[in-house]
């Protein structure tokens, strides 16, 4: 029947969504310090506190955010305390009236979308507040969106939203933003905000990156379907970016196109396929334009690698004999043929990397991570067989 067959790869979809909180997060234990040095006064004082994180995207604000509320609402539910989150997109919600509609929405889900001017839904959201009783921390996701839309005057009332509040409450806030606020926000703001709270979010290394793709894999999938290479490989096509989102997305696809072969695993082709749908390098424009020995050292590379993760450039080469034997051409020395790959990497064709063997030697590995080797030998193949290639002058 439809939908009966078991899953063979995917133990938890659910865990590959953007939306997903990981109990632990990895490469960013310096940022979650951060959060909790800059919160601890409200959780031993009820102070309001602030923090804005900022970084490209995929460089994991929003879900440090996330899981920071969940841990302080944990140890405040530990230690018999109150406190609560609001947290709202500001992309989605990009007004001053449909963020407060949202924060309202938190205590009243049945508050009308019209009808109530701003200063009328600050003063319902204060009441709110004050009955509650406790410290909120509101994050205001991707915020540049709202200041762009002149809509200063709520970050600043939000600021300082604590002043005459009766009953214990409190508002912290987290803003998260790609860009730099500092200029979007008035001085009166930013006196409020404090530039000294600021946390920078890098981009993740292709090793973090690589960690992040087995522990994600650890959570959404069964044991084993993942092996240090391919998540490797994953990690490789994400480097460029440092951006966690892009190789949890190739993970998701990867995984969902491993579910339609024997394997049982994610394979290279796999992780490289998922790219490709994605986004890839690899145009055949591009291809069309490498002159006849760049082909053919590609072809040997694409033959070489084949249902691996990476070939050696030792292997690579002895395969660019055979395919220059098979058409007609002469194959060159080791020199030029490393040159003809380091072309090939500048062009993001390709990817190298150094790896020490057990006899102390070094080898260099060539990758593939934007085309499945079998579709880019087929490319190649035909492009090399048409007569405008076989008319290219020999080298």
């Amino acid at each position: 029947m439809m939908f009966d067959r078991a899953s063979v790869i995917i133990k938890d979809g659910k865990k590959l969504s953007f939306d997903h909180v990981p109990e632990n997060l990895v490469h960013r234990d310096e940022q979650m310090r951060r959060l909790e040095t800059l919160f601890r006064p409200m959780i031993s004082g009820g102070l309001p506190c602030s923090a804005f994180l900022t970084g490209s995207v995929g460089t994991g604000k929003t879900v440090t955010a996330k899981r920071f509320c969940e841990d302080l609402m944990r140890y405040c539910a530990a230690n018999s305390r109150q406190m609560d989150r609001i947290f709202i997109n500001c992309r989605i919600r990009n007004t001053e009236h449909g963020v407060l509609i949202h924060m309202i929405r938190h205590f009243d889900p049945g508050f009308p979308e019209r009808g109530f001017s701003v200063d009328e839904m600050l003063r319902s959201l204060r009441r709110h507040i004050e009955s509650a009783s406790r410290p909120f921390v509101m994050v205001l996701d991707e915020v540049d969106v709202l200041l762009k839309s002149n809509s200063r005057n709520l970050v600043y009332q939000l600021s300082r939203f604590t002043e005459g509040m009766r009953g214990g409450s409190s508002i912290s806030m987290i803003m998260i933003s790609q860009e730099n606020i500092s200029d979007m926000l008035d001085d009166a703001s930013m006196s409020s905000f404090r530039r000294a709270n600021t946390i920078r979010f890098d981009r993740y290394t292709e090793e973090e990156l690589r960690d992040i793709v087995l522990a994600r894999a650890a959570e959404a999938l069964v044991p084993g379907a993942v092996d240090g290479d391919v998540a490797g490989l994953i990690a490789n096509i994400g480097k460029g970016y440092g951006d966690a989102r892009l190789v949890i997305e190739v993970l998701e696809k990867a995984a969902y196109i491993a579910e339609e072969s024997s394997e049982g695993v994610i394979t290279a082709d796999d992780a490289r396929s998922a790219n490709a749908m994605i986004y890839s390098n690899v145009s055949e424009n591009k291809l069309a334009d490498l002159d006849l020995k760049k082909k053919l050292a590609l072809l040997a590379i694409a033959r070489a690698i084949k249902g691996e993760t990476y070939v050696s450039i030792t292997r690579a080469e002895r395969t660019y004999a055979v395919v220059c034997e098979e058409y007609g051409q002469i194959a060159r020395k080791h020199t030029q043929f490393w040159t003809y790959i380091q072309d090939l990497e500048r062009m993001n064709i390709l990817d190298t990397v150094v790896r020490s063997e057990e006899n102390g030697g070094r080898v260099t590995y060539i990758s593939i991570p934007d085309i499945p080797p079998k579709e880019l030998a087929k490319k190649l193949e035909y492009l090399l067989d048409s007569p405008i290639a076989n008319n290219e002058c020999e080298f």
